[in-house]
């Protein structure tokens, strides 16, 4: 069984909205929805899905774990990135300071 809920939230009184989030809590099927109420979605929640550069990325946990956690892992991207730019500027300044291929070979002719 599948369950698909479009912003269940919206134009609901809190009471109506705490009753929601208690029955979907205990859904014991699979729960699509789409919300802005990260409230809703961390009680609601056991994994999310984001389709995001044509790609479907998963998670396990709430709204918060997925934000912590997708924020760490764009931390660890943006390191990697700069760590391979400071290897590439790193070999580009090496090729330069030795000047082109052939004037190697005549380093090496002339020793």
């Amino acid at each position: 069984d599948l369950l698909l809920l479009d912003e269940p939230t919206n134009h609901l009184d809190l009471q109506s909205v705490v009753w929601l989030e208690e029955h979907l809590a205990q859904y014991d099927k699979i729960l699509v929805v789409t919300s802005h109420s990260q409230d809703f979605l961390n009680g609601v929640c056991t994994n999310m899905m984001v389709l995001r550069l044509k790609q479907l990325q998963y998670w396990t946990g709430n709204y918060d774990q997925y934000v912590k956690t997708r924020s760490e892992q764009e931390a660890n991207q943006m390191k990697l990135y700069h760590k391979q730019q400071d290897e590439i500027k790193h070999i580009k300044e090496f090729i330069a300071s030795c000047g082109t291929y052939a004037n190697l070979v005549k380093q090496a002719k002339s020793r």
